[in-house]
């Protein structure tokens, strides 16, 4: 394959807690009282000119109007 880059764009850890409940509102034991977000970063592969890479939308084409590609999808195959 050759060379490669790597460009880590934010590797760092992006969390915040939501509290979904308001002050003095009852809350019974099990109910739900926010969420836990985790997130925010990512991270780049260059390849050089050389490589052929096959690349899989998922039925999706980039852009404005992309739906979103699960995470751990394969994204590309080298040839």
């Amino acid at each position: 394959m050759g060379l490669m880059c790597f460009i880590a764009v934010g590797i760092a850890e992006v969390s915040s807690c939501e509290v979904t409940v308001t002050q003095g509102q009852h809350v019974d034991k099990g109910q739900q009282l926010g969420m836990f977000h985790c997130g925010g970063s990512t991270h780049c592969l260059i390849f050089g000119p050389h490589v052929n890479l096959s690349f899989d939308f998922h039925r999706t084409e980039p852009g404005l109007n992309a739906t979103n590609i699960p995470v751990c999808s394969c994204i590309a195959v080298v040839n």
